[in-house]
């Protein structure tokens, strides 16, 4: 199957210039990119589709949750989100840990710990059967990509 893919984010303005394209990537990329959007999007914020997104940031501020419940709020719901979202893959095994990293910064006097997610996913692509592999960071509360 020959397919096109777009690299994320999309650059619409390009489109309107003349002699100019949408920057592509391949599919392995395009999978690792969308993979990232649905971990990173909360339920309920695509105004399309509700359910499109991760239910682990409904319970992101609530203090009685445990990191052991946190990850398996995590997984469970990637694992719902790929079955249903990306068709491209298939038996995802997905894994995440949340340990506490000491951030130091030059120009205040004081440290501070945050909370970083690793996460991987390991799966197959359907159309080639090949071994797929995907891993990321994130820090929690607030969230930023490292």
């Amino acid at each position: 199957m020959n397919s096109t893919y777009y690299k994320m984010p999309l650059n619409l303005a390009s489109l309107m210039r003349d002699n100019s394209s949408i920057e592509t990537c391949s599919m392995v990329e395009s999978i690792a990119q969308h993979l990232m959007l649905l971990i990173t999007t909360k339920k309920k914020e695509n105004r399309y589709d509700a359910d499109y997104g991760n239910a682990v940031w409904d319970i992101e501020f609530e203090n009685a949750i445990t990191g052991v419940k946190w990850e398996a709020v995590f997984v469970e719901s990637m694992r719902r989100q790929i079955k249903k979202y990306e068709p491209r893959i298939y038996a995802p095994k997905i894994e995440v840990s949340i340990i506490h990293v000491e951030h130091t910064y030059d120009t205040r006097k004081f440290s501070e710990i945050k909370k970083k997610a690793k996460i991987s996913i390991r799966a197959k692509l359907r159309e080639t059967d090949e071994n797929f592999n995907f891993s990321t960071e994130l820090f929690l509360s607030p969230m930023s990509i490292d």
